[in-house]
């Protein structure tokens, strides 16, 4: 049994938003997916059996708008040359080694429970808007969402060996921004 639909947007507007823009990045789009998701649970909620707590229920139409968006967003063609084609091996690397000012520092501390907090989250977001929208989309729906590399590879319509470059990329980019920005050991 539903509660009242007039309620929904009080009751799980905010936590909704704040899923959506996590994924995508863009106020507006995260605005829009949340108000498409609202319409669409509103449309089908004769269907909703109540295995799940509205909230899931909403999450699951939710995350399926996301990925619809990246759907439609990877059949377009930009209009702009992006950094996806630049190699970032020449930044971090000689040949194989990591260069030595590259490489991977100490953030200190217990990894698991600095990804837990509030702060890496926010830092984690401020690197992923520094992404190109391609290398980011690759790394929400790999490491955020889980899919598996075969799953994302076809909701951002590239092929698996391709995912793979756009995931080596990010996780490199990532890594050297929240080295830089955030986590960057305390000079000695």
């Amino acid at each position: 049994m539903t509660t009242d639909p007039s309620g929904w947007v009080d009751a799980y507007g905010d936590r909704l938003f704040r899923y959506a823009l996590s994924r995508v990045r863009d106020e507006g789009a995260a605005e829009d997916l949340v108000q498409e998701t609202l319409l669409t649970a509103y449309k089908s909620r004769g269907r909703f059996q109540g295995a799940s707590s509205e909230l899931t229920w909403m999450t699951g139409i939710l995350r399926n708008k996301i990925f619809e968006l990246y759907r439609r967003q990877s059949r377009e063609v930009p209009l702009l040359p992006s950094d996806e084609d630049a190699d970032p091996r020449s930044e971090f690397f000689d040949a194989r080694h990591w260069k030595s000012s590259q490489a991977p520092g100490d953030w200190g501390g217990e990894p698991a429970r600095k990804a837990e907090t509030a702060e890496f989250a926010a830092a984690l977001r401020k690197c992923l808007d520094a992404l190109s929208a391609g290398v980011a989309r690759a790394f929400v729906l790999r490491e955020m969402e889980g899919l598996d590399p075969r799953e994302a590879a076809e909701v951002l319509g590239v092929t698996p060996g391709h995912l793979a470059v756009l995931l080596y990329r990010a996780r490199l980019r990532l890594r050297r921004c929240l080295e830089k920005n955030h986590f960057a050991p305390e000079a000695a």
